[in-house]
């Protein structure tokens, strides 16, 4: 049985294929990594701007319920105007 050998040539065709395997292996997981971490990033923002809006409705509703009709709120700093529906209701309480 013959044992093949490798020469000094192949040693530097498989040193050259490993490095650029190698290098494109970084570069995809960079990508696929940047774009895990981006997505990540936007989730926890939209996450807190739905905390932040729910709380705020929240807020709103208890003072309309809870306050015996105060009508005097604000949703991110911006005076709210009733319903005169709302208004009406609030009347006849």
């Amino acid at each position: 049985m013959a044992t093949a050998a490798l020469d000094v040539e192949d040693i530097t065709t498989v040193g050259i294929l490993v490095t650029v395997g190698l290098v494109v292996i970084g570069v995809l997981l960079g990508l696929l990594i940047t774009a895990v971490v981006g997505r990540a990033i936007i989730a926890v923002v939209v996450i807190a701007l739905a905390v932040l809006v729910w709380q705020q409705r929240s807020h709103v509703q208890d003072r309309i319920n809870d306050h015996a009709c105060d009508l005097h709120a604000t949703f991110f700093g911006f005076h709210l105007d009733a319903p005169q529906s709302v208004i009406q209701a609030c009347r006849r309480r």
